[in-house]
């Protein structure tokens, strides 16, 4: 399903709201929902349908409420019980962020689950001294020839050919900030380890501006490793251990780095790079972990 509660493309009536933007639509000819995606609606549910008294579960939801997931077939603002940080959802900024949060003075979540280790420092963020160590904001992603996973993909010769190397993705401006050329080697350092991969400079890593600052970001695609047809660094490696309260899925989707151009050391010169990264951003075991 590309859109969640697509039913919500369409009005009460089923018409799509824009004929520019029409998604999901009543068919009164054919008596189904029909259009450009799988209707995430019971496929032959009319518009004016309305549940019997005492109707429950599926069938207590109207033609016009398209929030199946919801037992009232309504959209809900907050979860009214269950969540430990709700009941309305808020803005924090990731673990490590170059920036402060612009809508208050609580820079993370005030609950999330922290495991630290001396193998998982945690870096300074916003403004504290130390977070410049790190100016760049990387984000995973996967990649559609790693449909699974890499250890299944990359030992298939056909996915390995279409995706032959690791590579990061920046754009021009950050490439000619740092000195990175396009197929060359870049290496990407945290506080936690440090990793190369083969740089791709295009236009789709657009540079932000937020707080009145250049902010620049680094694409790094998940499921390398040092197996299959083709190997390379892992962007995990990268990343610290701050989980959500609820569901405890590491935040991994945005991380503060730095790049610098040219392949990483080896063996003990590695350590030697992360090490010099945490003394010049004053990393102690309380970095990171304010309530």
């Amino acid at each position: 399903r590309r859109i969640i509660y697509n039913r919500a493309s369409a009005d009460p009536d089923g018409k799509p709201w824009s004929e520019r933007k029409a998604y999901v639509w009543w068919d009164p000819e054919q008596k189904k929902w029909t259009g450009h995606d799988v209707p995430d609606f019971i496929a032959d549910r009319p518009p004016d349908y309305r549940p019997p008294e005492g109707a429950t579960g599926v069938a207590a939801i109207s033609g016009i409420d398209p929030f199946i997931m919801q037992a009232d077939g309504k959209a809900w603002l907050f979860a009214p019980a269950g969540l430990v940080d709700g009941p309305l959802p808020a803005h924090y900024e990731p673990q490590e962020s170059p920036l402060r949060n612009p809508l208050y003075r609580q820079q993370h979540n005030p609950v999330r689950q922290i495991i630290k280790s001396k193998e998982n420092p945690l870096q300074p963020s916003g403004d504290e001294p130390g977070a410049e160590v790190f100016p760049y904001v990387a984000t995973t992603y996967r990649l559609t020839e790693h449909h699974t996973a890499g250890g299944m993909s990359r030992f298939l010769p056909y996915l390995a050919e279409l995706q032959p190397a690791m590579f990061c993705e920046v754009s021009p401006e950050l490439a000619a900030e740092r000195g990175l050329e396009h197929l060359g080697w870049a290496t990407i350092v945290t506080a936690r380890n440090a990793i190369e991969a083969r740089v791709l400079v295009t236009r789709r890593m657009t540079p932000l501006t937020v707080g009145g600052r250049t902010l620049h970001q680094i694409g790094l695609p998940y499921h390398w490793g040092q197996n299959g047809l083709t190997t390379g660094d892992a962007a995990n490696e990268l990343a610290h251990l701050s989980l959500d309260p609820n569901v405890h899925i590491q935040e991994v989707k945005a991380l503060a780095v730095d790049i610098q151009p040219g392949r990483r050391p080896r063996g003990p010169a590695l350590r030697v790079l992360v090490k010099g990264y945490q003394e010049r951003a004053g990393i102690t075991e309380k970095t990171g972990t304010e309530a």
